[in-house]
């Protein structure tokens, strides 16, 4: 049943009538076009649209502290009023109000956006919220644009700043307010500031969205990892390589890799599949993105040129900070470095070294790829390897093929498929 119905069929989950603000249309309560005051909170069921403020929650939604509302996590069976977890699903253990994987249980699900899983047949049966099943019963983010969805995930309705177009919410031409948070799902466009994040981030010390470890299967508000896929070991809130591991994903930018297969299922935030459905890095200045990785909307400074975000004309102010994914033009700070970026102790983005196949935040290496042995934070060549890439720009190098499959940051492929390196003088590059 939606959210939206006022009163609704018990048979059939149509709606019979509808909450203020939407109209009756084939049994679902659609957006009224004559309705300019959206929501700002993405989670709200019931809507008071006379003093702009949310009544209750959607199912599965709660009140948090600042009355903004925030999923409960798909693991628990019961909740209460805060989003606790009161009682959980099987394969969970209940746990100061969390449900978290239980130490008995090794049939993780294979599916990063499952919320019901059957542990006996290994599939899932319902996809989390924000989440729909696609062609293949994998489940995929729905946009956070979207008000409201369809089943296959294509968007009703859109939040306020955006249009709906064949589907997708795509941002107003007449919005020039853009979001300054990469990683928000819910932005507040009067008081311009983040109410909630996307799906797999949190908010961190300074308030902006950053991204959830893609091994983590779920985690808390801090962000830290609770429970992990499958060839990870939890250890102090990480999802770190397991030892006896030795299938390395051979996708620096995936976020969700098959080990049976040996074949990447989906990329992580802000990376999307090529030609060779190799996972590579979507632009930093795009605010959202189609599924090839062509731009739609662009950040502050930035104009849509054929796919692209090209710095503005008229923009004068550039970042000094090479390796920064979300610049503040206004006080002139980086606030996100880009992927596989940190902030060095003088809140300068550094770049990650590429042999690490993960890393914290500092940028010390926790894991590497094949070919290299972790020491001190630093993935470093392997004694027992002799098999050296030819190519010295290489940043993901296959050994068994002896092939180069991704280079270095700062550096592109030419026409002989050789790594060379970009200018130093690019602010971003083709």
């Amino acid at each position: 049943m939606s959210a939206q119905c006022n009163t609704f069929d018990k048979a059939s989950g149509n709606c019979l009538t509808c909450f203020g603000g939407y109209d009756l249309v084939d049994g679902a309560c659609v957006y009224s076009p004559s309705n300019t005051a959206n929501p700002s909170d993405l989670g709200c069921g019931t809507w008071d649209w006379k003093n702009q403020v949310c009544l209750s929650c959607s199912n599965k939604w709660a009140f948090n502290a600042n009355k903004v509302c925030v999923p409960v996590s798909d693991q628990c069976a019961s909740n209460d009023a805060s989003g606790a977890c009161l009682t959980c699903f099987s394969g969970y253990d209940l746990k100061d109000g969390q449900c978290l994987f239980s130490l008995s249980n090794n049939a993780k699900p294979a599916d990063l956006g499952c919320g019901t899983w059957d542990w006996a047949n290994q599939v899932c049966l319902s996809c989390s919220n924000g989440w729909v099943f696609n062609d293949k019963k994998v489940c995929v983010a729905v946009s956070d644009q979207c008000a409201t969805h369809d089943a296959s995930g294509a968007c009703l309705t859109c939040y306020q700043g955006y249009d709906l177009k064949d589907g997708a919410c795509v941002f107003s031409a007449s919005n020039n307010a853009h979001p300054s948070d990469l990683g928000c799902g819910t932005w507040d466009w009067k008081n311009q500031v983040c109410l909630a994040c996307s799906n797999q981030w949190f908010f961190n010390d300074k308030k902006v969205c950053v991204p959830v470890a893609d091994q983590c299967a779920t985690h808390d508000v801090n962000g830290n990892c609770l429970t992990c896929y499958k060839g990870y070991d939890l250890k102090n809130g990480q999802c770190l390589f397991a030892d006896f591991n030795n299938a390395h994903p051979a996708d620096n930018g995936c976020g969700k890799w098959d080990w049976d297969a040996q074949v990447c299922l989906a990329c992580s935030n802000h990376w999307t599949f090529n030609a060779n459905k190799v996972c590579v890095p979507v632009s930093d200045q795009c605010a959202t993105h189609d599924e090839s990785g062509a731009c739609l909307t662009c950040y502050k400074g930035y104009d849509l040129k054929d796919g692209k975000c090209i710095f503005s004309d008229s923009n004068n102010a550039k970042p000094s900070d090479l390796g920064c994914g979300t610049w503040d033009w206004d006080k002139q700070v980086c606030l996100a470095c880009s992927n596989k970026w940190v902030f060095n102790a003088d809140k300068v983005c550094v770049p990650v070294s590429d042999q690490c196949a993960t890393h914290d935040a500092s940028g010390a290496c926790l894991t590497c790829f094949k070919g290299y042995d972790l020491k001190e934070g630093k993935c470093l060549f392997s004694d027992s390897n002799n098999a050296k890439p030819a190519d010295s720009g290489c940043g993901l190098w296959d050994w068994d093929n002896q092939v180069c499959l991704k280079c270095s940051d700062k550096w592109v492929f030419n026409a002989d498929k050789v790594c060379v390196p970009v200018s130093d003088h690019c602010a971003s590059h083709d």
